[in-house]
């Protein structure tokens, strides 16, 4: 099960953009895949900028402040993450697409704007 997430590794160095970043959230979101690796997506909302938050059950909430003057976002933004044991978790596609997704792109525009 783990080996179908391996081809999910990206290297963030000083040389990443947001084109890049870009890129790649294009790929996860036509993967054929009904699972991303949540320490993947982890990887790329810290290059944004976002901070992971506390947040209660199996969300994972995060707060950006270039979010704050969106009222759909109000700065804040989350995903359900499923635990598969030991420190695999994961998020539904289907969610990364619905939820995580239109907000990275946004950030990303927003960004790229300042």
């Amino acid at each position: 099960m783990i080996s179908q997430f391996m081809k999910f590794k990206i290297k963030i160095s000083e040389s990443t953009t947001f084109d890049d970043i870009r890129t790649e959230l294009e790929n996860l979101k036509s993967a054929n895949i009904n699972e991303i690796p949540l320490n993947h997506l982890l990887k790329i909302t810290e290059f944004l900028g976002a901070k992971r938050i506390t947040a209660t059950g199996s969300s994972v909430r995060f707060q950006h402040e270039i979010l704050k003057n969106y009222p759909p976002y109000k700065g804040f933004f989350q995903v359900h993450k499923i635990h598969k044991g030991g420190d695999l978790d994961l998020i539904r596609k289907n969610d990364f697409k619905t939820y995580v997704y239109p907000v990275l792109m946004l950030i990303i525009e927003l960004l790229e704007k300042k």
